[in-house]
């Protein structure tokens, strides 16, 4: 069997340099990783200083948080995790909705994930390994931008496979004057439109073989999904963040269709305010039988 490496990507939250330890402790117990080089992709900092150059908790981007019902979820979740998800939606607003901003981030994780491939010495030892790209939240919705970026300047992908969990990549700007989404930010490398973006996005790991390319969700995180709560003391459901986070059923299709079953939903946790950080846990996702399997492809 070729050598592989498999480089883990963060999303949101405070990781530090060896967050990738625990992840690879919670895979080896369902995948074979002997012989197999696994790294962590921190990204933090870069996200972090373009943060700390802007207030986004008022003016134009404040008032995007609240047209995505913060207020409201802060009042409904009765604890602290309503936070775990402005701060993710800071973030996003941070990544894609100033252009200077995110292409300054886009090129300190290009160089970063060039570095995770060389080893201490730099030399390009890696390079002749097969990659897996492995990224949450926020992280995989980065990586599918840095893919495409060498995708469009080589003519090929030059990865082994990637696993997407919890991917925001769907995620559908409510207000295009101050920030735009992550699809728009592939149309501008490569590709136009948000489905042409996908299906040739998608069509371009068939090149690397069946089973290249996944998006896992679960259907009760809020992150990737249009979920439904059941709103405390009343018998409605609504859908707290009135934009879209996930993709719409024509787009799963896309994807589907050019790449088959690159697409899954799942399902753990409970659908309760009170359980967004759980239904958004890493290593929930890491757990599940449906990404060992798609990593056990991806390892054959």
């Amino acid at each position: 069997m070729k050598a592989k490496l498999i480089i883990f990507v963060h999303g949101i939250g405070d990781a530090d340099k060896d967050f990738h330890l625990e992840w690879e402790k919670v895979v080896a117990k369902n995948n074979d990783l002997e012989g197999i080089t696994v790294k962590g992709f921190l990204w933090e900092d870069s996200l972090q200083k373009a943060a700390d150059m802007y207030d986004f908790g008022s003016g134009p981007l404040g008032d995007i948080l609240k047209m995505c019902g913060f207020p409201q979820l802060a009042k409904w979740s009765g604890n602290d995790d309503w936070k775990v998800i402005k701060d993710y939606m800071m973030d996003v607003l941070i990544y894609v909705g100033l252009q200077e901003m995110w292409l300054k981030i886009q090129n300190e994780c290009a160089l970063e994930l060039d570095k995770l491939r060389r080893d201490e010495d730099g030399n390009e030892q890696f390079k002749k390994t097969e990659t897996i790209l492995v990224g949450h939240s926020l992280g995989a919705a980065m990586l599918p931008h840095l893919v495409w970026r060498e995708y469009a300047f080589s003519g090929s992908i030059p990865y082994h496979g990637m696993i997407l969990l919890a991917s925001p990549l769907g995620f559908l700007t409510p207000n295009k004057n101050i920030s735009q989404d992550f699809l728009q930010r592939m149309g501008e490398i490569y590709g136009g439109e948000r489905s042409n973006v996908l299906a040739r996005f998608a069509r371009a790991w068939n090149k690397k073989g069946p089973g290249r390319l996944k998006f896992i969700s679960n259907e009760n995180d809020i992150i990737c999904s249009d979920v439904k709560f059941p709103i405390p003391g009343t018998d409605t459901l609504v859908d707290p963040i009135p934009i879209r986070q996930g993709f719409d059923p024509a787009e799963t299709y896309i994807l589907n269709k050019e790449h088959p079953g690159c697409m899954e939903t799942i399902a753990f946790g409970k659908c309760d305010l009170r359980q967004i950080a759980a239904n958004h846990d890493v290593l929930a996702y890491l757990k599940h039988a449906t990404f060992t399997s798609a990593l056990a492809t991806m390892l054959e």
